[in-house]
């Protein structure tokens, strides 16, 4: 599950960095700007790239907790996060949810359900000791 979610969002962040580059709000809705793009797709390269690594569960947790605080700083700041990039009441409303949802996936993924990569030797169960 953890895989899937990461590529699924990896997916959309990469669309909506790319998207705010040509227009801009996206969907004349959500504030962005060029830092906000870049931010988007970056975030969703990551997440394409950790998709098959054991570390997707903590990258999701992560990746949801960041989203979550970007909401809550535009909450509190209005009109931009740590005057980086621009926020507006859509878009924080949109980090939140959308950081509530990836920490989910992330906190509700078994540690078991990324496949090793391949090539590397699986965990055997230790065996009793002889005597």
């Amino acid at each position: 599950m953890a895989k899937n979610s990461a590529r699924l969002f990896g997916a959309i962040f990469v669309i909506a960095g790319i998207w705010g580059f040509i227009q801009a709000p996206i969907l004349g809705l959500f504030a962005a700007n060029a830092v906000s793009s870049i931010i988007h797709v970056i975030v969703g390269v990551i997440l394409f790239v950790v998709a098959t690594k054991p570390s997707v569960i903590v990258t999701l947790k992560t990746v949801g907790v960041v989203y979550i605080i970007f909401a809550l700083l535009g909450f509190y700041n209005g009109a931009s996060v740590l005057g980086i990039f621009p926020t507006n009441g859509p878009a924080d409303w949109l980090y939140i949810v959308l950081g509530i949802i990836i920490a989910a996936f992330g906190w509700s993924s078994k540690k078991g359900s990324v496949a090793a990569p391949s090539g590397s030797a699986s965990p055997s169960t230790p065996s009793s000791p002889q005597m």
